[in-house]
C-alpha cells in the first residue's frame, strides 16, 4: 500500500468520526436539532463528499484530524445543560402559527420583497448598465458584471447596499411565512429566493443564493420547534430538496456558463469546464487546507502560503476589526494563493480554520471552538426555555447558515452579515412586543 492510498484511507476513517460526535451529541440533547450535531453533520458532508468527488488527490489526514478535534471541543458543552427540561419548558410555547401567521408578519415580508428588488434592479443601473442587456443576453450580462466586480471596478452605491442586505431579511422572513402560512407556499417560496436568485442571474454571484438556502432552512427549523418537530429531515422534506435542487440547477449552470462559456460552441469543452467548477465548488476546500496546514505544521507543500502569526481574530471578525478602523489590506478572496491539483481541482478556498489557527494558534482555536461552542448551546437552551426572544432565535437560524459557509471562511468576513443580523433581532423585538403583546 503506497503512502497516498494509506493516507486516503486514513482520511475517510478519520471522516466518520464527525458522524458520531454528531451522534453523541443527539443522545445527549436527545434530538438531532442541536448546534453540536448540526455543525459536526456538516462537516462530515464536508470531508465525506470531497475525499469521493476528488478520489485522486492526495490529502494529509492531520489537516482532517485537526478539525474533528475542532468539532470535538466545540460539542463538549453539550453536557452541560438539561436538555429535558428544555424541551419541556418549549412545549409551553404558543404555535409557529400564533406567532407569525399574522396580518402584519406578512406585510412586512411584501415590503422588504419590493424594497429588496427595486435596490436591486437601481443598483445594477447606477452601474451603467441597462436592463435591456440583461434580457438580450443574460449570460454576457452577468459575465460582464463578474468581470468588473473581480477587477474592482464596480461603484459602490446605497441601491447595492441597501438591495444586498434586504436580500438576507426577505429569505428569513420568507422562510418563516412559508413554514406557517396554509396558502400560497410556492408562492412564497419562489419571493423568498428571487432576490438571491436575481443577484446569481444578474451577477453571476452563487455565494448568496447558497447561503440563502441555509438561512431559509434555519427559518423553517425556527418554526418547527415551535410547533415543537425536532426532526431535520425526513422522507417529505428529502423530496421537496430533490425536486427545489433540480429546478434551480440550471440557473447555477447558467452562473457558470456566464464566466466566458457562453461564447463557446464546442460542447465537450463546456461540459469539462463546468463539471471543473463544480468539483473544485465542492471539494477544493479540503484539500487546500490539508495542504497549507501541512506546510505550517509538517514543512512539506508545493506551493507557498502566507503563513501569519497571532492576528487575534482579524480573520474570523474581520468585519468588527473593520468597524473599529483597522484598515490594512487583504486580497479580493482574502486569500490569493491559488491550491491546484490535476485538471479538476482549483481554488482558494482554505475553509474558516485556516482564519482561526492564524488568530489564535493550533492550541488557542481549539479554546475558541469550545468558547463558541458553549454559547451556541446556551444560546439554543435559552430559545428552548423562554417564550419568545428575538436574539436567541435569530441567532439560530443565522449559526445554521455560518455553519454552512465554514468551509468556505468565516461569514463574520463583511460588514453586511451582523448588520442583518441585529436588523432583524431589532424588527422581531418590535414585533413580539408590540404586536404580539409578549412579555419578557
Amino acid at each position: 500500500m503506497t503512502e497516498a492510498v494509506f493516507f486516503k484511507l486514513a482520511a475517510f476513517i478519520i471522516s466518520t468520526g464527525f458522524i458520531l460526535v454528531a451522534w453523541l451529541a443527539k443522545k445527549m440533547v436527545g434530538h438531532w436539532l442541536n448546534p453540536s450535531s448540526i455543525f459536526s453533520l456538516f462537516w462530515s458532508l464536508y470531508t465525506i463528499l470531497p475525499l469521493v468527488v476528488a478520489f485522486n488527490a492526495p490529502i494529509n489526514p492531520a489537516g482532517i484530524i485537526y478539525i474533528l478535534f475542532f468539532n470535538i471541543a466545540f460539542a463538549s458543552s453539550v453536557v452541560l445543560f438539561d436538555w429535558k427540561f428544555a424541551f419541556k419548558k418549549n412545549q409551553s410555547k404558543p404555535s409557529a402559527n400564533v406567532m407569525f401567521d399574522t396580518k402584519i408578519f406578512h406585510l412586512c415580508f411584501y415590503f422588504v420583497f419590493l424594497v429588496c428588488c427595486i435596490s436591486l434592479i437601481l443598483g445594477v443601473l447606477e452601474q451603467g448598465f441597462s436592463i435591456a442587456e440583461f434580457f438580450v443576453n443574460p449570460m454576457a450580462f452577468a459575465g460582464k458584471y463578474a468581470g468588473m466586480r473581480y477587477g474592482g471596478e464596480l461603484k459602490s452605491n446605497i441601491f447595492s447596499q441597501l438591495g444586498l442586505t434586504t436580500s438576507y431579511i426577505v429569505i428569513v422572513l420568507g422562510g418563516i411565512m412559508y413554514g406557517v402560512c396554509q396558502k400560497k407556499k410556492h408562492f412564497v417560496l419562489v419571493l423568498s429566493f428571487l432576490p438571491s436568485i436575481l443577484i446569481m442571474a444578474l451577477q453571476s454571484a452563487k455565494g448568496l443564493f447558497f447561503f440563502s438556502i441555509f438561512m431559509f432552512a434555519g427559518s423553517l427549523f425556527l418554526v418547527n420547534i415551535y410547533n415543537k418537530s425536532y426532526t431535520l429531515f425526513d422522507t417529505k422534506g428529502l423530496k421537496k430538496i430533490i425536486l427545489y435542487g433540480s429546478l434551480v440547477l440550471p440557473v447555477i449552470i447558467m452562473s457558470f456558463l456566464s464566466r466566458g462559456l457562453h461564447e463557446s460552441n464546442d460542447l465537450a469543452f463546456i461540459i469539462q469546464k463546468v463539471t471543473k467548477y463544480l468539483v473544485s465548488y465542492s471539494s477544493v476546500h479540503l484539500y487546500a487546507f490539508s495542504d497549507w496546514f501541512s506546510q505550517r505544521y509538517f514543512l512539506f507543500s508545493e506551493f507557498s502560503y502566507r503563513q501569519e502569526q497571532g492576528t487575534l481574530g482579524f480573520y474570523t471578525l474581520m468585519s468588527v476589526f473593520r468597524l473599529l478602523g483597522d484598515t490594512r489590506e487583504v486580497p479580493m478572496g482574502i486569500y490569493d494563493e491559488f491550491f491546484f491539483y490535476g485538471d479538476y481541482l482549483k481554488g482558494n478556498l482554505y475553509t474558516v480554520f485556516r482564519g482561526i489557527i492564524t488568530d489564535f494558534t493550533l492550541i488557542g482555536s481549539l479554546a475558541f471552538s469550545c468558547f463558541v461552542g458553549f454559547f451556541s448551546n446556551f444560546f439554543f437552551y435559552r430559545l428552548l426555555c423562554t417564550r419568545s426572544s428575538s436574539f436567541y432565535a435569530i441567532f439560530f437560524i443565522f449559526f445554521i447558515s455560518i455553519s454552512y459557509q465554514t468551509y468556505i471562511i468565516s461569514s463574520l468576513t463583511w460588514i453586511t452579515i451582523p448588520v442583518v443580523f441585529f436588523t432583524l433581532v431589532l424588527f422581531l423585538f418590535v414585533y413580539y412586543r408590540i404586536y404580539r403583546g409578549v412579555s419578557f
